[in-house]
């Protein structure tokens, strides 16, 4: 019975503690870092941080949305130095994912 106890204490725990590896800001549910408030001020003023949790991309293909927001849809410039921050942020935080295992290319198999 003990055993049951510590056991359902110790699963329970870890749920707890299993996903504080960042701070969340809970009303946006971005990541918290020094930089978040630059997305928050520049990306959430026209749409949901969903959007940015789900898209998971590149530096290279954020910086292209955040040009094509420009171009297309009126995004105001920002700042050459907080376009940095904001690309970093966004790769670091919900950059590009590979979970899944890739096959060998072709052209080394065939060798």
């Amino acid at each position: 019975m003990i055993k049951k106890i510590i056991l359902i204490l110790f699963i329970s725990f870890s749920f707890l503690f299993a996903n504080t590896k960042y701070k969340v800001n809970p009303d946006t549910k971005l990541i918290i870092d020094e930089n978040s408030h630059l997305v928050e001020a520049n990306c959430l003023a026209c749409h949901s941080s969903e959007l940015i949790i789900n898209m998971r991309a590149s530096k290279q293909a954020w910086l292209a949305a955040i040009r094509w927001m420009q171009e297309s849809e009126g995004l105001w410039e920002i700042l050459v130095d907080d376009e940095e921050k904001i690309l970093n942020y966004l790769t670091k935080y919900y950059g590009e994912k590979y979970d899944t295992r890739r096959r060998i290319p072709l052209v080394l198999i065939e060798k």
